[in-house]
């Protein structure tokens, strides 16, 4: 397999390494990398451009893949399994239809300038389509913040490496951070966010991080080992990062305009669902960070309402004042 670095050639290896890495031990980097002609960290970067190119729709921020990167495996895993077809919206249906034509089409033209007149025709003509009702929930893809100060590189290499970690970090709520020397044993990609799991030697215990909340982060000198009875399943499982610190019960109702696909992730079970007359649903989710599930209603617009605790539901409406200035 060429070793390049365009969609079409990251493309051919994700197909090989989505599957291997699904499976339930998940899939050795350095077997991965023989199979496919490539370095182990071209790998590595090829998955983390599947979290990089997650994308918004109506039912709201499709966060159930799931990534763990070991020292020396990957695991890659959906939580609620790809238990149903895609379902296609109509200027969807018509991006394919084109899309299907036009490779016929195109392989009647030999010149690349009339391949190009092709496209440029198709995409003129979807832009001037006209957006029903459908379309126009649509919710424009979230910019996906580049790891410019290599902080994510830095631990995923700690990680790999077994090399111990300084860092700033910041805890949710606070206003301060604080330094800490980290043994990152795992980092995991799960909720929209990625996380490094390791023991903290200011606490003397295992911790979970959201990397980003890490302020800055440098190697140390020394090596470490994960202890041999270190489990990252008690961490990371069925699509939920569990930090291990205090969680509160909040209560939050999905109008019936997204309840489907509500309903479709709490059939995880691992979040109960109440259905209301009106086919609005509630779900109590049991989270330790108050603004992740403050984010995860806004994320819906009118959609989602934290019923309770109240001073969440404040705090939404703090944030979104903040939004609109």
């Amino acid at each position: 397999m060429v070793d390049g670095t365009t969609a079409e050639a990251r493309f051919q290896r994700l197909l090989h390494v989505l599957p291997a890495a699904s499976r339930k031990e998940g899939a050795a980097l350095p077997d991965l990398a023989a199979a496919l002609g490539t370095s182990e960290k071209r790998i590595l970067d090829d998955i983390e451009q599947v979290t990089a190119r997650a994308y918004y729709h109506s039912g709201g921020w499709p966060d159930d893949v799931q990534i763990m990167i070991e020292p020396e495996r990957v695991r890659v895993t959906h939580a609620g399994g790809m238990t149903r077809p895609v379902q296609l919206t109509r200027m969807e249906t018509l991006c394919l239809a084109l899309a299907l034509r036009g490779s016929i089409a195109s392989t009647q033209l030999s010149e690349p300038e009339a391949r190009e007149a092709l496209r440029q025709r198709s995409e003129t003509h979807l832009g001037q389509g006209k957006w029903g009702e459908e379309e126009a929930l649509s919710v424009a893809a979230p910019h996906r913040a580049p790891d410019a100060e290599g902080i994510r590189e830095t631990l995923i290499t700690a990680t790999r490496e077994r090399r111990p970690c300084a860092i700033h970090y910041v805890k949710g709520g606070a206003e301060d951070g604080s330094v800490r020397v980290i043994h990152p044993y795992v980092m995991a990609y799960g909720e929209g966010a990625w996380y490094t799991v390791g023991h903290c030697n200011t606490k003397n215990e295992v911790r979970t991080f959201r990397v980003d909340r890490v302020l800055a982060a440098d190697h140390t000198d020394g090596k470490f080992e994960v202890p041999a009875d270190f489990d990252p399943t008690k961490h990371v499982q069925a699509g939920k990062i569990y930090l291990g610190t205090d969680e509160r019960e909040v209560r939050v109702r999905y109008s019936p305009r997204i309840s489907r696909w509500v309903r479709e992730r709490a059939g995880w079970g691992v979040m109960e669902i109440e259905e209301e007359g009106d086919g609005s649903v509630v779900i109590c989710h049991r989270v330790a960070d108050p603004h992740w599930v403050v984010g995860h209603a806004l994320q819906y617009g009118g959609e989602a309402e934290i019923l309770e605790p109240v001073d969440l539901r404040a705090l939404v409406l703090e944030v979104a004042e903040g939004l609109v200035g």
